[in-house]
């Protein structure tokens, strides 16, 4: 059976909606496999020795859930995400530390994301439910979760999902399949867009993107801690100059060559099979391409890109032009 990880990035919020989240998940009536609390707080405590966090601990232990607490690096969620993302799991289902899930949520969205196709192939990438924050509710029956619309109608997952729908993107809280897609780590410590971009590259990866039915957590939407720690306008604006520069290129595959002259010439056997490429790269001899330098202005963080990270991440045996078919085909 597959294994899940449930991860959670906290900031600023000890005392207020983190216990409600915490002690929401210890009772799924799906438990999960395990539960890494990720600290991302200016000046992290030992919650060990706070009376009410020795109470989750011991329902933890009781019902035999593992767990840990891990100070992060303070660099922002999409950091915490992404060493999630790395940590071996089949899913991860991340939860917000303001976003309180019903009892039933990881159940329902776990077995939404064992859904398979004609051929016995689950092709399912992340699935999400209602993520609610009263008073706003919005009627979201006809929301299409398109990422051409993105600006003209709410995110489907603000108001009730009254039928499954496949959708391009989610926001917040999901399940998702591990391993698949990196994080954007280039964005701020706000990390605007960045479960977007996380889900919309899944959508793009050819895997099914999920918004389901009887599956609520309530957002409190805490206006102290997480993202809304940081108040600095220019860091919302850097993230969304990198989520536009890359739904400009949506329809394009994007390479980048941040590599030897050795790795350019084995890749030009494959760009012929590549669809709609763009390439940034240091060897226009070679190939024809773009600067480095213009890809990391554009999409920001490039080492997603790197082909030895991704054959380490592989645990690759076959050819170095094989590891390039399975990056950009």
């Amino acid at each position: 059976m597959s294994k899940v990880l449930c991860s959670v990035a906290t900031r600023g919020r000890y005392f207020t909606t983190l216990p409600l989240v915490l002690n929401a998940i210890i009772n799924q009536t799906k438990p999960v496999d395990k539960l890494i609390v990720f600290d991302d707080n200016d000046e992290p405590k030992d919650m060990r020795k706070e009376m009410i966090y020795s109470y989750f601990f011991q329902m933890l232990d009781s019902k035999g859930i593992e767990w840990e607490w891990l100070f992060a690096d303070k660099k922002g969620q999409h950091h915490i995400h992404q060493r999630a993302n790395r940590m071996g799991y089949d899913w991860v289902w991340r939860c917000d530390d303001d976003a309180v899930p019903e009892s039933n949520v990881l159940e329902r969205l776990y077995s939404y994301a064992q859904g398979v196709d004609e051929l016995g192939e689950s092709k399912v990438g992340a699935v999400g439910g209602s993520i609610l924050t009263p008073p706003y509710m919005p009627d979201t029956t006809k929301v299409t979760g398109l990422i051409d619309n993105i600006d003209s109608e709410p995110n489907i997952q603000w108001g009730r999902i009254e039928r499954v729908k496949q959708v391009e993107h989610l926001h917040c809280s999901f399940l998702y399949r591990a391993g698949v897609c990196d994080y954007n780590t280039d964005l701020s410590r706000v990390a605007h867009r960045e479960e977007t971009l996380f889900t919309y590259e899944l959508h793009r990866k050819g895997y099914k993107i999920l918004a389901v039915p009887n599956a609520v957590t309530w957002h409190m939407k805490n206006p102290e801690g997480g993202i809304r720690s940081e108040t600095k306008r220019e860091m919302y604006e850097h993230d969304e100059q990198i989520f536009r520069n890359i739904l400009e290129y949506k329809d394009k595959t994007i390479v980048v060559l941040n590599s030897g002259m050795g790795d350019h010439l084995v890749f030009s056997h494959v760009l012929p099979e590549v669809k709609n490429p763009v390439v940034f790269g240091c060897y226009p001899e070679i190939m024809p391409c773009r600067s480095i330098a213009e890809a990391q202005s554009l999409f920001g963080d490039i080492d997603r890109y790197s082909i030895y990270g991704k054959m380490d991440q592989w645990n690759w045996s076959d050819s170095l032009e094989n590891a390039y078919r399975k990056l950009y085909l």
